[in-house]
């Protein structure tokens, strides 16, 4: 017994003998003869040595290993040289769980690790944040993609931290079930999207119209022919109200929100020319007309400010070919383009465009130096309605005659115009003409521009300060500033588009990970320089960005969009 006191066992038998740091609290210690431990189970640690340890050897008080032991290694397992699977969970050397039927040990267990669970998923910035109730397109709420159930109803949830580094366990799986407090939180769409026994809806079911999530914005917007007045001969000066006023207010022209009132203006000389007037039908178009003829026949010529103008009913047609001058190879059926086949002969004559890049140039000359221009000198609200107009009758719909270039161009002179517009009506140049209303006005065209995408969107929400529940009224989805790489896709209210994204950010990471070590490594220093939130769905993608993508219609980048968001959906959802 004494020799044994000196090796470091102890002779006196103990109730619960001592274990390592590290070691699982219900591993079980074999003995032979008087208490000499065989073997110690450390959970995930192995089989732990007192060097490794850091306790002393010999004492009551160390653990009882004799010091040849500790010294030879011969109770330290050899390391494993093995090769491993990418992404495998660890093997560990923790035995086998007791045999309990009844689950009180064992549930008493999981609840605890699912209590820690918890504690430490609910630190550190999140994406999904809770939204201001009453908001008319509010996101549902986002769901976890990988939830553990325990015994005790808890849920172990891996939630993604903020965009800087997004945390993905691949260890895991896609198909779970969620619990009952996860499931009372989502919206019932997506309950019964994913009321599946795996947790995961089909591929076909996912991408089912009234499911998925995501809409072309260019092709929401709708040709619509209404009741037109065309008004002849008009001041330069005149302002918006005096052409709603010298109609009459018995006059059913469109809403204020539809800007009704559409004063043309040459972009390149700011010269006014004349004014368009949409009413609700063309019936009321008429009789607006018929009271203009009605007075001038009795003798009253109709006057707008001291000159007499004409008033004559027009069309859509009319209205969009003064709107856009120089786009020609096309025939306007109402606000409908028909486009000309190409005539090799005629170059001039083929189609190049709505809109070209100098007028936009020139568009934001107009405002930054309007004492170069004697007509925006004398008028300097003329060009911010302009651009109104531009942005209101703009046929997105024809997405494959619309370039990147060109919409980058109309964005890039109605950012310029807000912010100048802003920072004139704060120091209160002019109360007369720049006025808070105009800002209003455009700041809504903007916004409620389909051709513009969530980022642009959220760009000029930012240069005016407009709080998150106000863009929730514009469609704008939560954390658009993370659509980067998204140049046709848009939400569509009521949809559970959380879910999709996680998904889509899941399995572009999984695959990425299955990539060679030289194209990963590529694609992690590519990821480092842009936003994670929609993963690497960029990668998915593949944009050659430069003239060629510059080039590219709308269509054409819409095409190439839903088709990834397929690819990576069949890949991460079954098929049956």
């Amino acid at each position: 017994m004494t020799s044994l006191s000196r090796l470091g066992f102890s002779t006196t038998a103990r109730s619960s003998p001592p274990r390592a740091i590290g070691m699982h609290p219900n591993h079980v210690v074999t003995t032979s003869g008087p208490n000499i431990p065989q073997s110690h189970s450390c959970g995930a640690f192995g089989l732990v040595s007192p060097a490794s340890s850091q306790c002393r050897d010999g004492g009551h008080d160390g653990y009882p290993f004799s010091p040849a032991s500790s010294k030879s290694g011969n109770l330290t397992e050899p390391r494993n040289y093995a090769p491993r699977t990418s992404g495998q969970p660890a093997v560990c050397s923790e035995p086998p769980p007791k045999f309990d039927p009844s689950g009180l040990v064992n549930g008493q267990l999981h609840q605890q690790q699912g209590m820690n669970g918890q504690q430490q998923v609910s630190t550190g910035p999140q994406y999904h944040q809770p939204v201001a109730n009453g908001q008319q397109y509010q996101q549902q709420a986002a769901v976890p993609t990988q939830a553990q159930l325990t015994p005790g109803g808890h849920a172990l949830v891996q939630v993604y931290p903020g965009p800087e580094a997004p945390v993905v366990n691949y260890s895991s799986s896609l198909a779970v079930v969620p619990a009952t407090e996860i499931r009372a939180n989502r919206s019932s769409e997506l309950n019964n999207l994913t009321n599946t026994p795996s947790g995961l809806p089909l591929v076909a079911n996912a991408m089912d119209p009234s499911n998925f999530p995501f809409v072309e914005a260019p092709r929401m917007a709708q040709a619509i022919n209404r009741g037109v007045v065309k008004l002849k001969n008009i001041p330069f000066a005149t302002k918006r109200s005096e052409v709603i006023a010298f109609l009459g207010r018995n006059s059913k022209i469109l809403n204020d929100s539809e800007e009704p009132v559409h004063i043309i203006m040459e972009r390149v000389t700011s010269k006014t020319m004349d004014a368009y007037v949409e009413f609700v039908s063309l019936e009321e178009a008429m009789k607006a007309v018929d009271k203009h003829h009605h007075n001038l026949k009795n003798g009253r010529v109709s006057r707008l400010g001291d000159r007499p103008i004409e008033v004559e009913l027009s069309s859509q047609a009319n209205l969009m070919r003064d709107l856009f001058p120089l786009a020609r190879g096309l025939i306007w059926d109402g606000a409908t383009p028909h486009f000309k086949p190409f005539n090799q002969n005629y170059a001039w004559e083929n189609f190049r465009g709505f809109i070209s890049e100098e007028e936009m140039v020139m568009l934001i000359k107009h405002v930054e130096v309007p004492h170069r221009s004697p007509y925006s000198k004398d008028c300097p609200q003329r060009p911010y309605e302009c651009l109104i107009s531009t942005l209101k009758k703009f046929p997105w719909y024809a997405t494959d005659r619309i370039s990147i270039s060109q919409r980058h161009a109309m964005y890039i002179a109605t950012e310029r115009l807000l912010q100048v517009l802003s920072e004139k009506v704060n120091r209160g140049c002019d109360h007369i003409n720049l006025t808070a209303q105009l800002q209003t006005r455009l700041t809504n065209a903007a916004l409620a521009c389909p051709g513009f995408t969530p980022l642009m969107k959220d760009n000029l929400a930012w240069l005016l300060n407009i709080p998150e529940a106000e863009q929730r009224f514009y469609g704008q989805p939560r954390y658009a500033y993370s659509w980067r790489h998204q140049y046709s896709l848009a939400p569509k209210p009521g949809a559970p588009l959380d879910w999709y994204i996680s998904i889509i950010r899941e399995q572009t990471h999984r695959d990425m990970l299955s990539r060679t070590h030289a194209s990963r490594t590529e694609l992690q220093e590519k990821g480092q320089q842009t936003d994670m939130y929609w993963g690497y769905f960029w990668a998915e993608l593949g944009h050659n960005f430069g003239p060629q993508f510059d080039q590219m219609t709308l269509a054409q980048v819409a095409h190439a969009e839903f088709t990834a968001v397929e690819r990576v959906l069949s890949r991460a959802l079954p098929s049956h």
